[in-house]
């Protein structure tokens, strides 16, 4: 007879501290993914937690970003629209289709003219910045796209103290790129949280 499992997680269920693939205050989490966000438990400000190291003047910060949290990581409907396309577009290959390969094409693609100006950059082998057509570019712009080759390279262009600074990153970009470090670390499936906090 076929069983259907309808037990209900909680918070305390999906607390970090209980999580095998947690190695303390000096270590945090080691998981590449989430479990919990597969599952549709965890929250958005759960993951932005246990993503960013305790620092006062980012605090601050990704309080307001969660409080202004929608239910949709994306900026708004034409944004999920457009890396929808892209990643029909570009299809699936295992070797390139990394979760910060997914974080640079969710910030490429948060602006229409950003996106048309990076299309080319996309390739089989990955994404070649190189290409894109930054002429006259908008500094908003720029700033998702220097994020977007930081976060994908793996440099040390766009380091979390500079997220901090109201001046170098203003408070949209902030929240998108925060949103597309999410995507790096824990790949495609926290763009499905609609919740702020964890379900009870």
């Amino acid at each position: 007879m076929l069983q259907i499992n309808t037990f209900q997680y909680n918070p305390a269920d999906v607390d970090c501290n209980r999580c095998a693939k947690y190695g303390g205050k000096e270590q945090g989490c080691t998981a590449k993914t989430c479990p919990w966000l597969a599952k549709g438990v965890a929250g958005y400000e759960e993951a932005i937690r246990e993503t960013f190291p305790h620092d006062a003047h980012l605090d601050a910060r990704l309080r307001i970003v969660v409080r202004h949290f929608t239910g949709s990581l994306f900026l708004d409907p034409s944004h999920e629209q457009r890396m929808e396309y892209m990643k029909a577009a570009q299809g699936h290959r295992p070797k390139r289709n990394t979760p910060a390969y997914y974080a640079a094409m969710y910030l490429l693609t948060a602006d229409e003219d950003l996106c048309r100006r990076t299309k080319g950059c996309f390739c089989k082998h990955g994404i070649e910045f190189d290409k894109a057509d930054l002429r006259n570019v908008a500094p908003h712009g720029f700033t998702l796209f220097s994020a977007a080759r930081d976060i994908y390279t793996d440099s040390s262009g766009t380091m979390v103290s500079d997220l901090a600074n109201t001046e170098v990153v203003d408070t949209l970009a902030f929240s998108l790129i925060v949103n597309a470090l999410l995507v790096a670390r824990y790949g495609c499936a926290v763009l499905k949280i609609t919740d702020r906090e964890g379900k009870a």
